[in-house]
């Protein structure tokens, strides 16, 4: 049976189609508009005939709107458009319109066709949405903002005398004594909270646009890779540590940011590398820039590897998740942009390395006061 519409039917479903249609000939004038046209517009057919449509065009839009359609026409080729058209109640309404060249009998070009629907519901609707976002993206700040103001205050104070209180009694208490292991316990505690709370701020001032800041000053990094290894190494006693030093470690970086960043690798290395092994530091590089190697045992999952610098990224190796907030690698990175560096990171074939590179001179120096401890680091 065939299923193919005659002439007729063809016409009348364009002419009553909820799709506003028009035709263009030969000499890019208008030569027809269907019925849903004239009811949007309120307008007869003879008023619309040849640019009489272009009247109801904004006027913002109007010069946009023939141009492209005049372009398109000369060059024969498809085109879509958006545009504002007055209604019959006199408002303008958003439209998208998309026109076509078509053929005569012969296959010789013959016009355009085109079909326009009213969108402007549908962009208000976005605009409604993308407002409401940013609202709500403002509230968020604001409360994060609020959150910030508390930990960096009114947990920062009570901990300072925490740890005020805590020196006095492991001076009294005997060094071997019940009170001087809970005393220690409660330390380390405080220190942990304070790394945390350090985490958070410098997470504050990069999303907020200023960055972390940095006060670059001459110093040798190996003495710092040196540092760092010594202080990790009486938490990790099942770890080795080698240090391996290929060039001179001189160069102008702020010290406190460049021990955290060391530190946050050196600490994630022991936790989240493979229990026992070793971990392996190196210093390389040139006359221009220097790198910072660790490498360790235990590879990153590879559904995790391409969110690893994002915050609040807490890796799962050897199923622990870790006590940290994700934010480490986050903060290495940030710290490594504000000195002009990178962090790399190649995880495969079960060990992983991660690559601190800094150029020798730090071009941009602010100055700064202490922001945030050495806190370690969790994927």
């Amino acid at each position: 049976m065939d299923q193919n519409l005659s002439g007729s039917e063809y016409r009348l479903l364009v002419e009553h189609s909820p799709v506003m249609s028009w035709r263009s000939g030969l000499d890019a004038k208008c030569n027809y508009f269907n019925s849903t046209w004239l009811e949007f517009s309120g307008r007869t057919l003879e008023q619309e005939l040849g640019d009489g449509w272009a009247e109801g065009v904004h006027p913002d839009d109007v010069e946009h709107c023939v141009s492209y359609y005049l372009d398109h026409f000369a060059r024969r080729e498809p085109f879509e458009m958006e545009y504002r058209l007055r209604r019959h109640d006199g408002e303008y309404r958003k439209l998208f319109d998309r026109a076509v060249p078509f053929t005569n009998e012969a296959g010789d070009f013959a016009g355009f066709i085109g079909s326009c629907v009213d969108v402007e519901g549908r962009r208000k609707a976005e605009q409604a949405q993308i407002q409401r976002s940013m609202e709500q993206l403002a509230l968020a700040r604001d409360f994060e903002r609020s959150i910030l103001a508390i930990v960096s205050h009114d947990i920062r104070n009570p901990l300072h005398a925490i740890g005020l209180a805590l020196h006095g009694i492991k001076r009294t208490a005997d060094p071997v004594s019940l009170v001087q292991k809970q005393a220690d316990v409660i330390a380390r505690g405080v220190k942990r909270i304070e790394h945390i709370v350090g985490d958070l701020l410098d997470l504050s001032r990069v999303r907020e646009g200023s960055g972390i800041a940095v006060e670059p000053k001459l110093v040798d990094l190996r003495s710092l890779c040196r540092q760092v290894i010594d202080e990790v190494e009486v938490v990790a006693h099942d770890r080795e540590f080698t240090f391996n030093c290929d060039v001179d470690g001189a160069g102008a970086w702020d010290e406190h940011r460049i021990l955290q960043a060391i530190s946050n690798l050196a600490s994630n290395a022991v936790q989240h590398g493979t229990p026992g092994t070793p971990v392996h530091v190196r210093l390389t590089g040139d006359e221009d820039k220097v790198a910072v190697e660790i490498h360790n045992r235990g590879a990153i999952p590879h559904e995790i590897l391409p969110f690893i610098f994002e915050p609040f990224r807490s890796g799962q190796h050897h199923g622990s998740r870790g006590d940290g907030l994700g934010l480490g690698l986050f903060i290495v990175k940030s710290i490594a942009n504000a000195h002009g560096g990178g962090l790399e990171v190649n995880s495969s074939n079960g060990a992983t390395l991660f690559r601190l590179v800094l150029p020798r001179h730090t071009q941009t120096m602010k100055a700064v006061g202490r922001v945030g401890g050495s806190g370690s680091l969790h994927r």
